[in-house]
């Protein structure tokens, strides 16, 4: 069933509401590296073959349909009732959303044959996408994929402690909880280490920070994990509660949307740094802070060099995926506690606290010198071109040496970047007065 399932999903796409056949050669997956490709192909190969040797080896109990059945009316129920916050989210921001399907299905992995949990998964993706999200198909069938990945991963495990298939009839005491959250920890790690996979392999110079989700969304995972295995205990024990398991999920649901609005009215769409209010009124504080405080604070204003002729020469597509890359560049070069913002077009500002003017020139020298030689995978007319040769400018400035307030600051710093283009472009300069050390 996932084969067909998964056959199903890969040759259809929704236009206008409607189901209809498309040619696979016109499919967004061949527009991606070929490496890409070839871990997408891999992975979706290797776990349609995976599930169908589990379901010829591994006997499927009499109730494992009757329970997958009730789990399917509650993940599509679910899916339903939760359309109007998925529209809210489409249509405000374009950020990843975690749906909360790992309640269903890791309920699925603990209580279902592998090969039924498969099935059910991939129901849930070909739901979301005719009704909910309209994404690529390589995307969708993907997702799946590491879903099942992760389930049959899972079930493996519990298997190799001699609990496979036993959740419904175990018992309900400490070890029975230590295994099952140790399943939730198999689960968690297989589908989050091949969905980082095929992002390191779509982006240039992937860091440990680019392909990873933040701690707070792997918290949010373990708690649908967690509501996972309280409803697989609810199934088995007592029905009725799914339905209030079902009913707080809705409502995590809707919390995480609003977090993630929150998140999206401070941050740049682009580049995914703060945008100019949210750096600033962040950066106002820290000043005062470090005013109370009597620590000095660094302020960086970061300019491309000839940046229009990038857009000019090579498109906007282009220039977009380098200002990408160059913010995860500079990102990549301070603490993670560092104030980091785009302040429009090719300007980028980052404020540093406890940051002395030595370290704090340091720090400007090796941003430079990383956005020198970035290569960037830029996407053209003709595929996947390599960019390189962008320099930037860098002004700096000190508090409390070059201003007490942060309108000083910044004022400062933009008299330094303008020396430095005046001076020949690709270098750092201090704001007037030098620093010393």
């Amino acid at each position: 069933m996932a084969v067909s399932s998964l056959a199903v999903a890969s040759r259809y796409q929704v236009v206008s509401g409607r189901v209809r056949l498309v040619n696979p050669g016109s499919w967004s997956l061949w527009a991606q590296p070929r490496r890409v490709i070839g871990y997408v192909l891999i992975v979706e190969i290797v776990t349609v073959a995976a599930t169908i040797v589990t379901l010829l080896l591994a006997p499927m109990l009499a109730g494992d349909l009757a329970t997958g059945a009730v789990l399917l009316v509650l993940c599509i129920g679910y899916g339903e009732a939760s359309r109007t916050v998925e529209r809210a989210h489409r249509q405000y921001l374009s950020s990843p959303f975690m749906d909360l399907n790992s309640v269903w299905i890791f309920a699925a992995a603990l209580l279902l044959h592998p090969a039924l949990a498969a099935a059910l998964i991939t129901a849930i993706h070909l739901h979301r996408w005719v009704r909910v999200a309209h994404r690529s198909v390589h995307r969708v069938t993907f997702s799946a994929a590491a879903a099942i990945a992760a389930v049959l991963a899972s079930s493996g495990f519990l298997a190799l402690l001699g609990s496979y298939h036993a959740f419904a009839e175990g018992p309900r005491d400490l070890a029975a909880f230590a295994e099952a959250a140790a399943a939730a920890a198999v689960f968690l790690l297989v589908n989050n280490v091949l969905v980082s996979g095929v992002i390191a392999l779509s982006i240039a110079n992937p860091s440990l920070r680019a392909v990873t989700a933040d701690w707070s969304d792997y918290g949010l995972e373990a708690a649908t994990l967690a509501l996972g295995v309280l409803l697989a205990w609810s199934l088995s024990d007592w029905p009725p509660m799914a339905l209030a398991i079902v009913g707080v999920t809705l409502v995590l649901h809707g919390r995480v949307l609003i977090r993630q609005l929150r998140e999206a009215a401070r941050t740049d769409p682009k580049t995914g740094l703060l945008n100019t209010a949210a750096w600033y009124d962040a950066a106002r504080r820290e000043i005062e802070r470090a005013a109370r405080q009597h620590t000095s604070v660094g302020v960086l204003m970061i300019d491309l060099d000839h940046f229009k002729q990038v857009n000019d020469d090579h498109g906007h597509l282009t220039g977009d995926e380098v200002l990408v890359a160059v913010a995860k560049a500079i990102a990549g070069q301070v603490r993670g506690y560092d104030l980091v913002g785009r302040f429009g077009g090719d300007e980028f500002v980052v404020l540093l606290p406890a940051i002395e003017g030595p370290d704090l020139v340091q720090v400007a020298e090796r941003i430079r010198r990383t956005i020198a030689g970035l290569a960037v995978d830029t996407t053209g007319r003709n595929g996947v071109v390599p960019f390189g040769g962008q320099t930037a400018s860098i002004g700096l400035a000190l508090f409390p040496r070059h201003g007490g307030i942060l309108d000083q600051l910044l004022h400062a710093a933009d008299g330094a970047l303008l020396a430095a283009k005046s001076a020949g472009r690709d270098r750092v300069r201090l704001a007037d007065p030098p620093l010393r050390d």
